[in-house]
Formats: structure tokens, C-alpha cells, sequence
């Protein structure tokens, strides 16, 4: 029997071993603020077509962004850490890195929309399409943070076919999204340019990098949840 020396050494023993800070647990975290950043975009935009002003959101956005980047780091030195992640170091920074494509492209969107102010918009279909492409990246997001959540309700039920048979229903939906947002997107450029000859080219093309720089964040939560398929599928 090894004899510890007291409680102080217990502890510092059991911290090694469980630390409070799992990858899992900060990986969960770092997801609450890629969620928490992307419910900035629906209401920027909604300011944006009525003349508000969205520095305010995108200032916001890149304090998240900080935040985001110190649990990188947390997460990343976390392995050294813990003694019994359930998943490789490789596919969680994956997952990871993904995932912060998400926040990257939301604080780009916000960044494009206090470049320009388009005009003589107001009496088209434009800001409500732009509204409803807002919408369906939001929902894109807010169902990848949950599939993040469900990842370790999967592990705690040491992988229950019914847990990860929702894990897996809940990707098929968030790509049935990402397709949803992408039809958007397509759709917005069309119109815009069918209204090439009352619009000024430049807004044209501001617009169409605006609905792309967006729709890409519904792609990029579709990478992260094919990341957690791939996950699955090796244990």
C-alpha cells in the first residue's frame, strides 16, 4: 500500500487524475460562446436594415472571441492534464478548430456590415430575406451547440445506442439546415442581381459577399457535426 501523506496529497493526486477542467468541459464552454456570439447577428441585421448602428454588436463579438481563445489554450493544455479523455487529442482540437470557424465567420459578417450602407433597398425583398438567411444560421448554430452538449450525455451513458441515436438524428437535421441556408443565400444573389440595373453594382456585390460570409457559418457547423459522426463512428 503507498502511504500518501495526508489529505493535501490526496488531493492534489485526485486533481491530477480529474481535473475540473476535461476537454469535454471546455470544448461544451466553448461552444456556449460561439452560441452566445451568433445571437448577435440576427439582431445586428435587423439593425442594419433599419438604420441602427452594429459596431455595438461587433465589438461584443470580438470580446467573445477573446474569451474563446483563452479556453483554446485551456483545452489544448488540458491533455497534458488528464490521464482518461475518452477521445484522442487530435479529434476533440478538430472539433475544435471547427468550431471556431463558427465565431471567425460571425465576427466577419458583422465586420461587413459596418463597411457599407446600402440604399434604396428598403422597398425589396432584400432585408426579410436577409432576416430569414439570419435565422436559419442561428438555428444551424444553436443545434450545434447542442449536439456539443450531447456529445458528453453520450459519454456519460457510456455510448447507449439511444443517446447516440439522437446524437446522430440531430446531424442529419443540422445538415438538412445548412442546405436550407445555402438555397437562401443563392436565392439573394439572385434577386440582387436582378435588380442590377436600380442598384449600384458596388452594393450588388457587398450584398452578395454579405448572404455568402453568412451562409458559410451554416457550413461550418455542418463540419463540426460531421466531425462528431466521424467520432462515433470509431468508438
Amino acid at each position: 500500500m503507498v502511504f500518501l501523506g495526508g489529505g493535501d496529497n490526496v488531493t492534489r493526486l485526485i486533481e491530477k487524475l480529474f481535473p475540473k477542467e476535461s476537454p469535454l468541459k471546455l470544448l461544451r464552454e466553448h461552444s456556449d460562446i460561439v452560441l452566445e456570439a451568433a445571437a448577435y447577428l440576427p439582431k445586428a441585421m435587423k439593425d442594419y436594415f433599419s438604420g441602427g448602428n452594429v459596431e455595438k454588436f461587433s465589438y461584443e463579438v470580438e470580446k467573445l472571441e477573446k474569451q474563446a481563445d483563452l479556453l483554446k489554450t485551456k483545452l489544448r493544455g488540458s491533455y497534458e492534464k488528464f490521464r482518461f479523455a475518452f477521445f484522442d487529442r487530435a479529434d476533440i482540437m478538430a472539433i475544435l478548430h471547427k468550431q471556431d470557424s463558427v465565431i471567425d465567420k460571425v465576427d466577419d459578417a458583422l465586420k461587413i456590415l459596418r463597411m457599407n450602407r446600402v440604399e434604396a433597398i428598403e422597398k425589396t425583398d432584400i432585408p426579410r430575406l436577409f432576416t430569414d438567411l439570419c435565422a436559419s444560421v442561428y438555428d444551424s448554430v444553436k443545434l450545434m451547440h447542442e449536439l456539443i452538449h450531447t456529445l458528453t450525455k453520450v459519454v456519460e451513458s457510456a455510448f447507449s445506442p439511444e443517446e447516440v441515436k439522437k446524437e446522430y438524428g440531430d446531424i442529419d437535421i443540422l445538415e438538412n439546415l445548412e442546405f436550407k441556408s445555402d438555397t437562401e443565400s443563392v436565392h439573394i444573389g439572385e434577386i440582387l442581381f436582378s435588380l442590377k440595373k436600380e442598384l449600384n453594382p458596388v452594393d450588388i456585390f457587398y450584398l452578395v459577399n454579405l448572404a455568402i460570409t453568412i451562409s458559410n457559418i451554416a457550413d461550418n457547423t455542418e463540419n463540426v457535426a460531421e466531425s462528431i459522426a466521424m467520432l462515433l463512428k470509431m468508438e
